[in-house]
C-alpha cells in the first residue's frame, strides 16, 4: 500500500528533521538512527542507489546479499565483465572493486555467499526468496542495527527477490526498515514505481522522504572504482546512469498496518 499519491514528499513524521523548501512546503530530511545497515542485491547496487547517503553517513555497513560464486567455470555476465572464466575469480574481482568503492565512502563491506541470477543454474531447487530471507535474518540478528535499508525491487529479478525477503522481515521487526529506489532502474520509467508500489503487501505502507542528493563527483568517483562494471552499466542506460550520478536518491520508511 502506498500512502503518498504520485510518490510525492511525505507529510508525516519519522526519525529526521523537518525543513522547508523555497515554496514554504514542509519536508522531512532522512536522518536514520545509527548504526545503519544497507542491504545490496549485487556488488555495486548500494553505491549506485545510495552513494550520496553512504557518503553522508560514514561507518554504515553494506551487506551484499548475492555475492557468492559456484566452484566452476561459467560463461555469463560476471565472467564477461571481469575477464575471469572461473566463477570464484570473477566474484573475487568484483568483491575487490566493492571494497575499494566502499572504503572511499567510509562504509564497511560484508558479503554473503548466495548466488545471483548469473549463477541461477547452481542455486538449490528450494524457494530462493526464503533462502535469502533466512540469511538476511541471520546477519541482522548478529549485527543488531537500528536502521536497515533494502531495495524497493525494480526490474531485476534479484532486486525483487531481495526486496520481497526484506519486506517479509520488516513486519513486526525490532529494527526500523527503509526501502530505497533501485538506480538506475528507477529512472527508466516512472510507471515502474507505481506498478511496484501496487504489489507491496496490503499490510505494509511506504512513507516517502524528500529527495536525497549530493555532489555528483562523489558518486561518479565511487562508481569508477567498479572498473569492470562502470562501462557496462552506463552503456545499458546512459541517461539513467547520468541521472544516477547527479543524485535523485529516493527513500521510504516501511510501516506495518495494524
Amino acid at each position: 500500500m502506498i500512502t503518498v499519491a504520485k510518490w510525492g514528499p511525505i507529510q508525516s513524521g519519522d526519525q529526521g528533521r523537518r525543513c522547508f523548501n523555497g515554496n514554504g512546503e514542509s519536508l522531512l530530511k532522512l536522518e536514520p538512527l545509527e548504526p545503519v545497515l544497507v542491504l545490496s542485491s549485487h556488488l555495486d547496487d548500494a553505491v549506485l542507489s545510495c552513494g550520496h547517503f553512504l557518503y553522508a553517513n560514514p561507518l554504515t555497513t553494506v551487506v551484499t546479499v548475492l555475492a557468492g560464486a559456484p566452484d566452476t567455470n561459467h560463461e555469463g555476465y560476471n565472467s564477461k565483465t571481469t575477464g575471469k572464466p572461473y566463477a570464484p575469480d570473477a566474484i573475487s574481482v568484483r568483491r575487490d572493486e566493492d571494497r575499494q568503492a566502499l572504503d572511499y565512502l567510509s562504509a564497511t563491506p560484508v558479503w554473503l555467499d548466495l548466488l545471483d541470477a548469473d549463477y541461477a543454474a547452481y542455486r538449490p531447487s528450494t524457494n530462493y526468496v526464503e533462502v535469502i530471507q533466512g540469511e538476511i535474518a541471520r546477519v541482522l540478528n548478529k549485527a543488531r542495527p537500528k536502521s536497515v535499508f533494502a531495495p524497493l525491487g525494480l526490474i531485476h529479478a534479484d532486486h525483487l527477490a531481495v526486496s520481497e525477503a526484506c519486506i517479509g522481515l520488516a513486519v513486526n521487526s525490532p529494527f526500523t526498515w527503509y526501502l530505497y529506489m533501485d538506480l538506475p532502474y528507477g529512472f527508466a520509467d516512472r510507471r515502474l514505481l507505481l506498478r511496484r508500489g501496487a504489489t507491496v503487501p496490503q499490510h505494509v505502507q511506504l512513507v516517502e522522504f524528500n529527495l536525497y542528493g549530493g555532489e555528483p563527483g562523489i558518486k561518479r568517483r565511487a562508481m569508477s572504482l567498479y572498473a569492470s562494471q562502470y562501462a557496462p552499466t552506463r552503456q545499458s542506460s546512459p541517461k539513467g546512469f547520468d541521472a544516477t550520478m547527479r543524485g535523485g536518491e529516493r527513500y521510504w520508511r516501511v510501516e506495518t498496518l495494524r
